[in-house]
């Protein structure tokens, strides 16, 4: 099932092995011009396949998770880049994803390539051929997205450029740039050109279902509602993706590419494996990092079992304040008491994952649960292999929800779009209530997108697409700070108080809503100019 895994690493480690046979001498990228590599579709197959490694993931963004940069978590150690971005420090010099820009263009200039030579490779069918393009056309499509969600308008590239051609581009308008985007999908869907499903020896690979879902995702950001809730509706008309029974083991090795999953980066331990277990487990578990911290600004998201939030559920009670919550709740977040590798987590003060045992523990009283395989025992020792998941259908439920909100309002069809969502047969939510205004349902939404697309990238870009920035990502985080007999009230013997605490107080501006360039791309390149606050 990981065959393009291993294809993967064969390339990868045939780049490094000398040698005078000239099929080892063709793998590295910056020979891909070499009219030899088009004779060939097995050294086509691992240029694309190289294309696949090169994808991001969530697991590392620079030793944390990208949840850590927004309100729905902390980072328990401090140092990570991504605290940057909670500080408000962030410029073209220190960007966190400062290798977005060149890895991206990398790739960009890898699926150019293809696409301007594969069609006169000499051994392959019409179908590879198709195949491939196809794939080129989605990654470069899936690259400049990346690109675009981070910086807005870049420069459009569509040539693979040699040394005697003009380096020096112009960025194209965001608008110039998302209509890039869905051209080279609709080549894929109008030209039939990528698969509804592959073979086992090709999980992972981009599917026609993968390019209608990205389009979906890219108009949704461009606010071009009418279009992306069809792009959307397309992908559910198709009836090939469904939602998958169990949130909880959505994520974890034994149940990946489910028939949830749209598209994803693979891992395979011990050759391309992640350290996400690893960085997230609480500090008391052998080797645990304390990792991503959830705070309690995203724990007091999570509705009751009747549907109510906590501050009017009739359900909450504050001394006991985890019962009667939303599965997806218990499915992310380990809490004091929670009953986990074979013990119950203790973060009260004293416990084995308190929040002041040490200089890594939890910051808010809280961790990451959702990705973490209990089944995975050697977590400290070897790298993860679940794979990391960037679209899912219940995310393009939850899109075709907000577009079509936005286009008429909450019809019946958005309320059965995110009622689908809130039913899966594990979470099992009542349905929202009827008679909802558009703005109600805009704010049921968005809430409902935090809390089942929790740490998996969508809230750093959410926000900034919706551009409440400055209302939701500055001033003060909470957490939990508990006795060491469970106390929720009172005081310590130095009189810092039990219950709710404030963890930190961030800045996000204005400026924040898009990455700078990066300070070296801006050098080298005087027709760029920065985004506006850098």
């Amino acid at each position: 099932m990981k065959n393009i895994k291993y294809i993967l690493l064969i390339f990868v480690s045939m780049t490094f092995l000398s040698c005078n046979d000239d099929f080892l001498e063709l793998t590295p990228q910056d020979k891909l011009n070499s009219g030899d590599v088009w004779k060939d579709i097995v050294l086509v197959e691992l240029l694309v396949n190289d294309m696949y490694g090169s994808l991001p993931d969530g697991f590392n963004r620079g030793w944390a998770m990208l949840g850590s940069a927004t309100d729905d978590g902390e980072n328990g150690y401090g140092w990570p880049a991504l605290q940057r971005f909670n500080i408000g420090a962030v410029s073209p010099s220190n960007y966190p994803f400062g290798g977005t820009w060149a890895n991206n263009y990398r790739v960009i200039r890898s699926a150019n390539d293809l696409i301007a030579n594969v069609d006169g490779v000499e051994n392959a069918n019409e179908a590879q051929l198709n195949r491939i393009k196809g794939e080129a056309y989605f990654l470069r499509a899936f690259y400049y997205f990346d690109l675009a969600r981070h910086y807005g308008g870049v420069p459009i590239i569509e040539t693979a450029q040699s040394l005697d051609d003009d380096l020096l581009t112009a960025r194209n308008t965001y608008d110039e740039t998302v209509d890039f985007i869905v051209s080279d999908l609709d080549k894929i869907i109008s030209g039939n050109l990528l698969p509804t499903n592959h073979d086992s020896g090709n999980v992972g690979r981009a599917t026609i279902g993968a390019a209608m879902a990205l389009k979906g995702r890219i108009l949704l950001y461009a606010e071009r509602w009418a279009a992306s809730a069809a792009a959307s509706k397309g992908v559910m008309d198709a009836n090939t993706y469904s939602l998958f029974s169990d949130y909880e083991s959505l994520f974890v090795e034994a149940n990946e590419n489910n028939d949830e999953v749209i598209f994803d980066k693979q891992f395979q331990d011990p050759d391309l494996g992640h350290w996400g277990h690893l960085f997230n487990h609480p500090v008391g578990y052998p080797g645990g990092w304390g990792g991503t911290n959830p705070t309690q600004e995203l724990v007091d998201t999570y509705e009751m079992t009747d549907g109510e939030l906590p501050a009017t559920s009739g359900l909450y009670d504050a001394n006991d304040p985890y019962v009667n919550r939303d599965p997806r709740f218990a499915a992310t977040v380990l809490y004091n008491g929670t009953n986990y590798r074979g013990r119950a987590v203790e973060t009260n003060l004293g416990g084995l994952d308190g929040i002041e045992k040490n200089g890594d523990a939890t910051k808010t009283g809280y961790y990451l649960r959702k990705f973490m395989d209990e089944s995975f025992v050697e977590y400290s020792a070897v790298t993860g292999s679940n794979n990391w998941i960037h679209i899912r259908y219940a995310e393009v439920l939850l899109n075709y929800a907000e577009a079509q909100n936005e286009v008429g309002g909450p019809d019946a069809n958005v309320y059965s779009a995110i009622n689908e969502v809130r039913s899966r047969a594990s979470v099992n939510m009542p349905d929202l209530p009827a008679g909802l205004s558009q703005d109600e349902m805009r704010e049921r939404i968005r809430r409902e997108r935090r809390i089942e697309l929790a740490f998996e990238e969508h809230r750093f870009f959410d926000v900034r697409r919706w551009g409440i920035g400055e209302q939701v990502f500055s001033g003060a985080i909470h957490g939990i700070r508990i006795g060491p007999n469970g106390e929720l009230t009172g005081a310590s013997a130095d009189d810092r108080p039990y219950g709710l605490i404030e963890v930190e107080s961030r800045t996000f501006l204005p400026a924040h809503t898009l990455a700078p360039i990066p300070q070296s791309e801006i050098d080298k390149n005087p027709k760029l100019n920065q985004n506006t606050g850098y």
